[in-house]
């Protein structure tokens, strides 16, 4: 089975609700091929500001890279 990671970052607004569907999008692929995707979840815009005082933290970018 094929492996694949994906970064997943909701922002702000009506990001979270558009990325939660499509990690539903993400769990039917998962369920029904081969492939898995393996998501992981940080954070953008203003609840990255709140928790980490910058827009994408250093962790962030590294994750993404």
């Amino acid at each position: 089975m094929a492996s694949q990671s994906l970064l997943v970052l909701p922002g702000d607004g009506i990001g979270p609700e558009v990325v939660a569907q499509a990690e539903r999008v993400l769990d039917w692929f998962n369920d029904n091929t081969t492939v898995n995707i393996e998501v992981c979840r940080d954070l953008l815009g203003g609840c990255a500001i709140d928790r980490h005082g910058v827009p994408i933290s250093e962790k962030t970018m590294a994750t993404a890279s």
